[in-house]
């Protein structure tokens, strides 16, 4: 009785903090960004760091099961008024 208590224990407990904690985490600390060129939107993607103004930022998109990799340079950041970053503008280089 005892072994299988602990059992279920153990396994509510990895639960708990791989699946619940880690997720919630990785959430909380991520920003949803909008890449924009010419007044379109070409990628959102979650990020951890909001980049800064010229700095590159390589952006994955997945087309017919291929990886097309892009560097996006950064000309502006738009921020929300709860003082995330919402949209970066720019343009492929």
């Amino acid at each position: 009785m005892k072994k299988s208590y602990t059992k279920k224990r153990k396994g509510l407990f990895n639960w708990l903090l791989y699946s619940f904690l880690i997720d919630f985490v990785e959430k909380e600390m991520s920003f949803q960004i909008q890449f924009i060129e010419n007044d379109k939107t070409v990628s959102v993607q979650q990020m951890y760091v909001v980049p800064q103004i010229g700095s590159k930022v390589e952006i994955i998109k997945i087309e017919f099961s291929e990886e097309i990799t892009k560097l996006f340079l950064v000309e502006d950041i738009i921020y929300s008024s709860y003082g995330s970053a919402n949209k970066v503008i720019g343009k492929f280089i």
